[in-house]
């Protein structure tokens, strides 16, 4: 997702679909340490309700960047409405 890379310069953004495809799986990772920074699960819900052109301001109001640092190394998931931190998980 280019809005990730953009968004964290001197990282690189890796993504899959999980396996059962209900959600988008990014992965954050400094290119210099190798660190997973951040974990962010994309619902497959959320893709639905939002066109594409739509995904990004959605993002953006639902405050995801800042959900993001907040969480630390907890994984983070986007539903249609909220974004969730997952509590005392840390997968760095």
């Amino acid at each position: 997702m280019e809005f990730l890379k953009e968004s964290f310069g001197g990282c690189s953004v890796y993504n899959t679909e999980t396996r059962d495809r209900v959600a988008q799986f990014y992965r954050i990772v400094n290119d210099t340490t190798g660190k997973i920074l951040h974990r962010v699960f994309v619902s497959r819900a959320f893709l639905d309700d939002h066109a594409e052109a739509e995904i990004i301001p959605a993002l953006q109001n639902l405050g995801l960047l800042l959900s993001l640092r907040l969480a630390g190394g907890r994984p983070v998931t986007v539903r249609p409405q909220i974004i969730e931190i997952e509590e005392g998980a840390r997968w760095n």
